[in-house]
């Protein structure tokens, strides 16, 4: 994350778990020009994942009229790994989206507290599980939130935000 004059500029997205939502994530932040690693936990998982990005080409076309050359350009700022160190080394923002266990979520952010950069903020796609549930397994609570997106990311373009009591106001704007 780059900071300057308090404000944080995210470049480097991780998106963690790539089932529906979360490749729709992956993809609609790589079309809007972040770079993106899309982290699952089996090469079978990545296979998929590929495959369920490479699927949204047509609604992408058909949705936003997104021309073949903006679609590609978005899956050329997408890279794959099972590997979570590689995942997370470089992220300015994790996007945690994998399955709705809280013993799953607190395995993943006690494992990625400890890989992440310490600047990086780390955010659940929860829409069931509030924030302070997992806000100390981050390690920081201070830059731990909620961000929840509809379905059809690329139609309904939208993001519920809930931080925790911890977490920082500058991080929630």
């Amino acid at each position: 994350m780059h900071k300057g004059d308090s404000i944080m500029t995210i470049k480097n997205v991780t998106v963690a778990g790539s089932g529906v939502l979360g490749s729709q994530i992956a993809y609609q932040t790589a079309y809007k020009g972040f770079s993106v690693v899309v982290y699952d936990i089996n090469e079978d998982a990545i296979s998929k994942a590929k495959e369920r990005i490479k699927s949204l080409r047509h609604m992408y076309k058909h949705d936003i009229a997104a021309t073949d050359e903006d679609f590609e350009a978005g899956l050329s700022r997408i890279t794959y790994t099972w590997d979570l160190a590689e995942a997370v080394k470089n992220a300015d923002l994790v996007i945690e989206a994998i399955p709705e266990r809280p013993d799953i979520k607190k395995d993943f952010y006690t494992k990625i507290a400890k890989l992440a950069p310490k600047d990086a903020i780390f955010t659940s796609n929860s829409s069931t599980l509030v924030p302070s549930m997992f806000m100390e397994d981050t390690g920081r609570p201070a830059q731990f939130l909620n961000m929840h997106f509809a379905n059809q990311v690329w139609l309904n373009n939208t993001a519920e935000i809930m931080g925790s009591p911890k977490t920082d106001p500058d991080i929630y704007k």
